[in-house]
């Protein structure tokens, strides 16, 4: 009886000792996800394309859309591609240290902070959405390119690229809970979507105050196209 308890406890111990490594390595691998997503990848290229400081132009955003604005469709094509790549390297990362999907709560929402909050320019990034669409399509990439279409579609009627970038995150959202996906993936798909939207209202929130105080209706649209 007394070597069954023992082992027992040492059977404990070992597991108590395997999950905490796991989060310590979940830990470890959410810092570089976020020091990663923290490279200001759409202020680089601008500056190396042009020399201008990307956050003095335009919307001042380091994402791609102003990236594309202010140097051309080739930078902002590579921006939104580094970028997307940040999201989907913290996902597959985890899976290469053999952590179980709990991890990825970490690790994206890390790289995504890191993009949206980026200690390398005073913690004023991008809106997300990019890194986000990197996560997506490592994780469910059928359903993130059904999106992209009607996504797309959206932005081309209305000329709005975030009213269609929103079509596309709720678009993903439903398709994921539809289609009878983990509840992980549901919860993480929810969480990083309200992540985002709230990132870019908190960015936007003095001029969407100043426009339906004053009633300037279609500068609110153009506002929220950017």
């Amino acid at each position: 009886m007394r070597n069954r308890r023992y082992a027992g406890y040492q059977t404990t111990q070992l597991h108590i000792r395997s999950t905490n490594l796991e989060l310590f390595i979940a830990f470890l691998l959410a810092l570089g996800a976020y020091v990663l997503g923290a490279v200001p990848t759409g202020y680089i290229l601008v500056r190396l394309a042009n020399g201008q400081d990307i956050r003095e132009h335009g919307t001042g955003n380091v994402g791609a859309m102003n990236a594309f604005r202010q140097a051309g469709p080739t930078v902002g094509l590579v921006t939104l591609l580094l970028d997307a790549g940040k999201g989907a390297a913290a996902v597959f990362v985890p899976l290469v240290f053999g952590l179980d999907e709990w991890a990825h709560f970490f690790t994206t929402s890390a790289v995504v902070a890191g993009h949206n909050w980026p200690i390398f320019l005073d913690f004023k990034g991008g809106k997300g959405a990019a890194a986000i669409f990197g996560i997506s399509l490592a994780m469910v990439p059928v359903l993130t390119l059904v999106s992209a279409g009607p996504s797309l579609l959206v932005m081309l009627l209305l000329r709005n690229v975030v009213l269609g970038a929103a079509f596309g995150f709720i678009l993903v959202n439903t398709l994921v809970w539809a289609t009878g996906q983990d509840a992980e993936q549901v919860t993480l798909c929810v969480a990083l979507t309200l992540l985002v939207t709230a990132t870019y209202l908190v960015s936007v929130r003095r001029h969407i105050s100043s426009s339906i105080r004053t009633k300037q209706w279609r500068a609110l649209f153009m506002e929220l196209s950017g």
